[in-house]
């Protein structure tokens, strides 16, 4: 009788923390520029990488990239990525992809100013945490790359998750429907208001997602897309 108590304890939680059971792993795939400029030096060259994120949110090593410039007087680029500042202006370079699974086209764009100096684009991405459940889950945050590798995850002072939550843990990750290649940053620790997380081995285009998952049920809670 003790074990049956138990199992519904846990089926009930198990389904108090999920509206929707995820089914289908489908993302959309994902190209980014993973060291855009804002300037470069005229006469110089700058050697641009990409990452490339595929439909089920893995991430493939390689990708056939090709590239182009809107104004080749200004600013050329290479098959590789490679551009180099002709002249004074402005010119965008665009890195797109035809993915093999589902032969759709994505692209990513770099707007550069040919100048007197080069500077690398800083990167910070902001949004919001929203609940996936019927538990409170919200606030804003922002992610930030730091000057010295590594990234920082903020949490604002709207944060607000419930306590009731059971077992919640917060991930990075490129598929909104698992945590199977995600990364874990731990357990939930602060309920309300402003925190943050230093993560030193994190680059900010590794993941495209924010995940709050109840980790002993296995189901997700709450998301922010990072954009």
């Amino acid at each position: 009788m003790k074990q049956a108590i138990l199992f519904s304890t846990a089926f009930l939680l198990l389904f108090s923390c999920v509206e929707t059971d995820y089914v289908n792993d489908r993302v959309d795939p994902k190209i980014f520029i993973s060291n855009p400029l804002s300037t470069l030096e005229e006469g110089t060259d700058y050697q641009l990488e990409t990452k490339y994120i595929n439909y089920v949110g893995k991430e493939i090593t390689n990708p056939v990239v090709n590239w182009s410039t809107n104004y080749p007087e200004i600013l050329t680029v290479s098959e590789t990525g490679l551009v180099t500042g002709i002249s004074m202006g402005v010119a965008t370079i665009t890195a797109s992809l035809t993915t093999e699974e589902e032969n759709l086209t994505v692209t990513n764009t770099n707007e550069i100013t040919v100048s007197m100096s080069t500077a690398v684009e800083p990167v910070k991405f902001e949004g919001t945490i929203t609940s996936t459940s019927s538990y409170l889950l919200k606030g804003s945050y922002s992610l930030v790359a730091l000057d010295d590798g590594g990234v920082k995850l903020s949490l604002g002072e709207d944060y607000e998750a419930d306590t009731n939550l059971p077992g919640l843990y917060v991930y990075l990750g490129n598929n909104p429907k698992s945590i199977a290649d995600a990364h874990e940053i731990g357990p939930v620790t602060v309920f309300q208001g402003a925190h943050f997380y230093d993560l030193p081995t994190i680059d900010i285009y590794d993941y495209n997602y924010i995940l709050y998952w109840c980790k002993p049920f296995g189901v997700k809670v709450g998301e922010g897309q990072i954009k």
